[in-house]
């Protein structure tokens, strides 16, 4: 680590904390919520599913959004936008809606677009302007930050529930009271750059001859800048981006029926919060993986590892009735999920360089969320019409196995420039 008059570090701390609230309590805080508002709205599983699906699929339409919005006025002010949308998304929440479309209009229109908007794809793009050496430790004590508030939001919204009698509108009340924190955490101690400081990235000063009073630059992390174009053209990224969509469907479906699914299986709604907290924070392991291995050894090798991590936790859920096997489930997933979506930021930003880092997240984020959109509803329409989640579950499982091989045996992208590009072409 570099000395305290390094800002990056302070700016970690100050994303942590957004994305521990915006990210974590929307994300996770909302399976038990919406366990407890479909009971009190007589409302279907396949209604269930679908209610998520709106959540889900605004963050992946949003990623782009996110981008621009970045691109345009910046990390801070994003930020800033993404907390009002979540705080009057919760307030809605918490008053007016009563009704299942009411309520799939404000978790797609406004908590979703918040979570997308306001948390972590908004804060790596900062981070990425701050670190490059020591990228993949700072990816991962920030994605740290959606596991831990996961690990506190679920069981602690299951707690303010139970204390108001099945009241679940007074848990949007306290998601609304912490995203106004969260924007004056932005407000207060965001910064765009390195340069606004008179600093440079990592804190180390880059010598006349190119070098730098740190260790060299690893192998694959790209000293290029690669345009977006150029990018999209590579099978290497559209291989990455599919390979995560398996372990996206089987997330969002879990998240969207899992507490419902364990209920189903004889345990009870706390043990399901706790299912969810075990899951957000196991994935803090998997981050410390990432940080301790991810800027020495390629973290796409990482990333394979805890897809099938992921495929193995899909299928345990399946018939997660004992103690061991509910435990080895939700540990499972959290692991491979959480240390597979930083395993992915930081293999597009070392592939493809920072500048272009923004809009290929918000691509890859939206092409994710958008195809795991139907998973949810699908799964509780099947389930609807006496067929269970079994086969929901497999069907990820088996996917995430095919993305791991992908993974491994995929290899880094090659750019051609535009001269080497002209003389081919001849």
């Amino acid at each position: 680590m570099q000395g305290s008059g390094f800002y990056g570090w302070k700016l970690l701390a100050a994303f942590w904390t957004v994305t521990f609230i915006n990210l974590g309590f929307p994300a996770y805080g909302q399976s038990v919520i919406n366990t407890v508002m479909a009971m009190d709205l007589h409302l279907d599983r396949a209604t269930l599913g679908l209610l998520f699906s709106a959540y889900i699929g605004m963050t992946g339409v949003a990623g782009p959004a996110a981008a621009m919005l970045v691109n345009r006025f910046g990390v801070r002010r994003t930020l800033v936008i993404g907390s009002g949308l979540l705080f009057l998304g919760s307030a809605l929440m918490a008053t007016i809606v009563s009704t299942s479309v009411e309520a799939a209009i404000v978790l797609g229109l406004l908590i979703g677009s918040g979570v997308s908007i306001g948390a972590a794809l908004t804060s790596q793009a900062g981070l990425a302007r701050w670190f490059v050496r020591r990228r993949a430790l700072a990816l991962s004590i920030l994605y740290s930050a959606g596991a831990l508030g996961g690990f506190v939001a679920s069981p602690l919204m299951n707690r303010v529930i139970t204390m108001t009698d099945g009241n679940w509108r007074m848990a949007w009340w306290v998601m609304a009271a912490l995203t106004v924190c969260t924007a004056g955490v932005a407000l207060a101690f965001v910064k765009e750059q390195p340069a606004d400081l008179g600093q440079v990235p990592d804190g180390v000063e880059k010598k006349a001859t190119g070098g730098a009073r740190d260790r060299p630059i690893a192998s694959f992390v790209t000293t290029e800048e690669w345009t977006y174009r150029e990018a999209l053209s590579t099978p290497a990224y559209w291989l990455m981006v599919l390979s995560l969509v398996g372990g996206s469907c089987g997330y969002t479906l879990y998240l969207a029926h899992g507490v419902v699914h364990l209920e189903d299986l004889g345990h009870t709604r706390a043990a399901g919060a706790w299912a969810i907290s075990i899951l957000a924070g196991t994935g803090i392991l998997a981050k410390v993986v990432v940080a301790a291995l991810g800027d020495r050894f390629d973290p796409r090798y990482l990333w394979a590892a805890f897809t099938a991590f992921f495929a193995l936790g899909l299928y345990l859920v399946i018939d997660a009735r004992g103690t061991l096997q509910f435990f080895a489930f939700a540990a499972s997933l959290g692991i491979g999920f959480g240390g597979g979506v930083v395993c992915l930021m930081a293999v597009l930003s070392n592939y493809y360089g920072t500048k272009v880092f923004a809009s290929l997240a918000g691509l890859a984020v939206a092409v994710n969320t958008l195809s795991s959109v139907l998973a949810p509803y699908v799964a509780g329409w099947l389930y609807d019409r006496g067929y269970g989640y079994a086969g929901s579950f497999m069907t990820f499982s088996i996917w995430c196995l095919i993305g791991a091989v992908v993974l491994f045996m995929v290899r880094p992208p090659s750019r051609r420039l535009p001269e080497l590009v002209a003389a081919t072409s001849r």
